[in-house]
């Protein structure tokens, strides 16, 4: 009997989890068979007011000391993920997904290694082997942007296809909640795109290393 592949959810979090409450009630019961992760990086006190959910849901709740950025933080989740299962779905805080367990099931039937939605890495659905293969999200672009590019580029050039799909698009779709309650954020983006054409040698789309720095941090 052919093995049923499993997965997990992962979902970090800052400073919106006024967001995230109301819709991790719903994925209690869209994704019944699917333990859900939440990272906390901004003290929101997720513990206290998930005590009782714990306690009948599969549920864990990570909290950090500092905000660790957006790479490190899928790193977290997927490692703690891929302890038990062949996938992870990670989903922002500022979004409702509203899909169900059966469609996820569905892109893992078809053995793709890398899903995303259209709009950007709001949803993304990635597998253990791809993430064993590229390696771990680049924890330099700190807090947040551009860490979502080096990684697919990284996948393109370890071969592995970098598919967008519509029917991954969030019922309901915010786009920059976490920047509107925090604008300094934003201000990383300038820093982090020139990382991003030190890095690769170009800009996404424009890249012309194969390795990191072409290499000179290694000499």
């Amino acid at each position: 009997m052919e093995k049923k592949l499993k997965f997990g959810i992962g979902i970090p979090t800052y400073n919106r989890y006024d967001l995230l409450k109301p819709c991790l009630f719903e994925y209690f019961f869209q994704f019944p068979d699917a333990h859900i992760y939440l990272l906390d990086n901004g003290h929101q006190n997720i513990i206290a007011e998930t005590t009782n959910l714990v306690l009948y849901r599969a549920l864990t709740i990570i909290e950090n000391q500092k905000n660790v950025g957006v790479g490190a933080s899928w790193n977290q989740l997927c490692k703690q993920i891929f302890k038990n299962n062949d996938y992870a779905l990670i989903l922002n805080d500022d979004v409702y997904f509203g899909k169900s367990q059966s469609l996820i099931e569905t892109h893992i039937k078809n053995g793709k290694d890398f899903v995303r939605a259209t709009p950007d890495w709001c949803v993304f659905l990635i597998s253990k082997k791809l993430y064993e293969k590229v390696g771990p999200f680049d924890e330099c672009f700190m807090p947040a942007y551009f860490e979502d590019k080096s990684y697919e580029y990284r996948m393109r050039l370890k071969g592995f296809t970098v598919l967008t799909r519509p029917d991954l698009n969030p019922l309901v779709y915010r786009s920059s909640q976490t920047i509107e309650k925090d604008p300094t954020i934003l201000d990383q983006s300038k820093k982090n795109k020139k990382l991003y054409i030190e890095m690769w040698g170009g800009e996404p789309g424009k890249e012309k290393y194969d390795t990191p720095f072409n290499g000179k941090l290694n000499n």
